[in-house]
This record gives C-alpha cells, structure tokens and sequence, in this order.
C-alpha cells in the first residue's frame, strides 16, 4: 500500500526510515539520525506508524535555526517562530512524497 502528499520544489530522491507523528506533523527518521517531515501529512494512518517505509519525494534541506536567525524581521512570524522551537531544528521538507511500507527483498 501507498500514498502521496502535496507538490512543491526539491530534489527527488528516497529513504528508508520509521514512521512517526508527533506535534510538527508526519516524519520519517532515518537509520543515519535524519528527520524527513512530510509536507502536508499530520499524521501518519496506523498502518504506517512506528513501522518501516521508504519515502520518495522532493527532499530539501531546511535549517531553522539559520533562518530565525537571518530572518529577524520575521521573528513574530508565528509559524516560523514554532518552527524555530521544535525538536527539529534541521531537517528535510519532503514534498510530492509518495510512501509505502518497507519489505526488504
């Protein structure tokens, strides 16, 4: 079974990591301590959470402690000011994401 997000720029690319949702929405982490959240994606259904999938999409680097800190102006910005205080601070934006569950061949 799969499923796909909502669109927007990056690089295409995939990884395998675990399922979760928390308060920042649907991520993935990965083996390599990466986080991947997907754009649009809440939460993740109960097939998927706390299980492996390998996640496609368009990956793109977001660093929010360096934008909070270039962007000052933008400080009482309130989704840029709750980004800036979640448990990840870097992390990949994953849009036009597609996942399925993980079965090793």
């Amino acid at each position: 079974m799969s499923c796909k997000s909502g669109k927007d720029a990056g690089t295409l690319y995939s990884v395998i990591g675990i399922a979760h949702s928390n308060k920042t929405g649907a991520i993935v982490y990965s083996d390599s301590e990466k986080v991947y959240r997907i754009a649009g994606l809440r939460r993740w259904d109960t097939i998927y959470e706390g299980k492996k999938v390998k996640l496609k999409g368009n990956f793109r680097f977001v660093d929010v402690e360096a934008i909070h800190s270039k962007n000052t102006s933008n400080a009482s910005s309130p989704v840029l000011k709750n980004l800036a205080y979640q448990d990840y601070p870097k992390y990949y934006s994953v849009t036009n994401a597609t996942w399925e569950l993980y079965t090793p061949d």
